[in-house]
């Protein structure tokens, strides 16, 4: 099968995760969409405990073809993408996985690096990366073995928007599942 790696804090999962993954399925870019929560961010980025970040992802989820892989999770130390392509293709090799990202990454991807000191050049020689548009953040810089995503909605929601939001006691619908929203509510996160 061919597997895309969707990365991040998912802190927590809003409406524009699930329209990637959706637009990833119905273009058949993928068999698959596994979301791969972070543990630790490699930029050092605060997140709420992973177990809230997991119990949300759960709640998104309708379509047999999106799964959640733990290896970062499970894992000690700072989370690479790199690391955890090579891990999934050692387990699964009967698999081909690539890993999509957020033009809002592309700045700084070339700040990317893996925990053996190798580069975003070294890490795309080996595997893919799907660049799906969000608001405000141009498909810019492209580098080699990167494939814009066409023809799919631009991703308007963020989490840091959302959490903002309900630290000011502000709606989220719209932004984020309902489920999410309940989850998020009965948990009191992101009042801070």
């Amino acid at each position: 099968m061919k597997i895309i790696l969707f990365g991040g804090a998912f802190d927590p999962p809003h409406l524009g995760h699930q329209q990637v993954s959706q637009a990833i399925l119905d273009q058949d870019i993928a068999d698959e969409v596994w979301y791969v929560p972070a543990k630790e961010h490699p930029f050092s980025k605060k997140m709420s405990q992973a177990s809230h970040r997991v119990a949300m992802l759960e709640l998104i989820i309708n379509d047999p073809r999106v799964k959640i892989e733990l290896f970062e999770l499970n894992k000690t130390g700072v989370s690479y993408s790199r690391d955890t392509l090579d891990y999934l293709s050692a387990k699964y090799p009967e698999h081909t996985f690539s890993w999509v990202i957020g033009s809002d990454n592309l700045p700084e991807f070339h700040k990317w690096v893996d925990s053996k000191g190798d580069n975003y050049q070294d890490l795309l020689k080996h595997y893919r990366f799907y660049v799906y548009p969000r608001q405000n953040f141009p498909i810019e810089p492209l580098y080699n073995n990167m494939i814009p995503l066409d023809n799919v909605d631009e991703v308007e929601v963020s989490s840091t928007t959302v959490r903002e939001k309900i630290s000011r006691g502000e709606n989220v619908q719209g932004l984020v599942d309902p489920a999410v929203a309940v989850y998020i509510d009965s948990n009191q996160l992101y009042l801070e």
